[in-house]
């Protein structure tokens, strides 16, 4: 024979409860209590739709605690049933209270980030956001044309204009950099500072590493970025070290050299020993004197022999100066013989320093003749400033 298994009405099983509640509690307080708990459960059905979208806490709190109240009534314990019931209560008030909007109530005109802009319209529904960007929030916030993160992570890229993903959302940038300033504007391969500063080091891994304390000055991974702090050799640190306060990172030298271009001694801070025929500049050794040669010929003569000694010696000390000998000539005499002259003369300076042991490598010789005057040719006093040979440097 087979069993019929028969499912309790909820009609019987509130006869039930109230049954035992009436024993727990006595037959009047005990009826009216598991009254209560059927209306709670009868309410919580009415309005779950709406409630569910505008109160799911309160809706559930309040489920929850009508079935703990009716368990509580089956067993027998009715103030603790009561208990429950009691809550139960108050939290289906509260969730009635709650979704009682149109908005609860219509699921077409729901808002959840309360944007004003309906769900079904609102891009980014559980943000609140401005119309203009459908619902969600300003997507390229510095103004760079680069989206920010959350546009990709919510996979709205299509819905906006900007392009990519921006690192740097709080400062405009470019798309080639992610969004960001150029992590290495001296183009050394040093990251910028503010890459680290922005724990960004793996994002730029690809252009630059490390962190350049002169960012704005190409330098060398060994310098930390920066240039050679003793580009002389000599001991005593390039200016700009002191100028950016680095001295306490190169302590290789020390001081600031006031002769960088030629290496000096600390003790005359960088430059050399006061020498009494050149001085050594940027782009040239400035002769105190000029070189003595015979009229109209282009051997030196050898009262200039002291001015030849100190350029060797500078040369020397210098070795990776390379120097063009230039001869110029006033505009006395003809065209043709001057520039022949001047070139003579420019020659013969550089023999007699390859006597004196300096690579000819290192040394071109060219005559400009009378066509670049530093004075008048109309007195006597210019047109001997005029006649002069000048040592330009052509490479350090």
């Amino acid at each position: 024979m087979k069993h019929t298994q028969f499912k309790t009405p909820r009609s019987l099983t509130f006869i039930v409860l109230a049954g035992a509640a009436m024993l727990a509690m006595g037959c009047a307080d005990g009826v009216k209590l598991s009254a209560q708990q059927e209306q709670i459960h009868k309410q919580a059905d009415e309005i779950h739709d709406r409630a569910y979208r505008c109160a799911p806490r309160e809706l559930a709190l309040a489920s929850a605690h009508e079935e703990f109240g009716r368990m509580e009534l089956s067993d027998g314990n009715g103030r603790r049933g009561e208990e429950h019931i009691t809550f139960a209560d108050e939290m289906i008030k509260e969730a009635d209270s709650k979704s009682l909007d149109i908005l609860c109530q219509d699921p077409k005109l729901q808002d959840r980030d309360k944007d004003g802009i309906i769900d079904s319209e609102d891009k980014c529904p559980d943000t609140p956001g401005k119309r203009e960007y459908k619902g969600c929030p300003d997507p390229d916030i510095d103004k760079d044309g680069v989206c920010d993160a959350w546009v990709a992570e919510m996979n709205l890229q299509k819905e906006f204009p900007c392009q990519g993903i921006d690192a740097c959302p709080n400062d405009p940038g470019e798309l080639a950099y992610m969004g960001c300033s150029n992590p290495d504007r001296d183009s050394d391969g040093i990251c910028d500072q503010w890459v680290s500063a922005s724990n960004l080091q793996d994002k730029f891994k690809k252009q630059c590493k490390d962190k350049d304390l002169c960012e704005d000055v190409a330098g060398l991974a060994e310098y930390q970025g920066c240039p050679n702090p003793d580009s002389d050799k000599d001991g005593v640190c390039d200016p700009w070290v002191a100028e950016r306060n680095l001295g306490s990172v190169f302590t290789q030298c020390v001081g600031s050299d006031k002769c960088p271009f030629e290496k000096g001694v600390v003790e005359e801070n960088g430059c050399p020993p006061p020498r009494k025929y050149v001085v050594v500049t940027d782009t040239q050794i400035e002769l105190k004197e000029q070189f003595f040669f015979a009229t109209n010929k282009t051997k030196v003569l050898a009262k200039s022999e002291p001015l030849l000694d100190e350029i060797a010696s500078v040369l020397k000390d210098n070795p990776t100066i390379h120097i063009s000998i230039e001869g110029h000539t006033d505009s006395s005499g003809k065209y043709k013989s001057n520039i022949k002259l001047s070139q003579g003369r420019a020659k013969s300076v550089m023999q007699e320093l390859i006597k004196r042991g300096i690579d000819k490598n290192r040394l071109t010789s060219a005559g400009f003749g009378p066509d670049k005057p530093i004075d008048t040719n109309d007195t006597p006093e210019g047109r001997a400033n005029n006649r002069r040979v000048e040592l330009r440097i052509t490479q350090r």
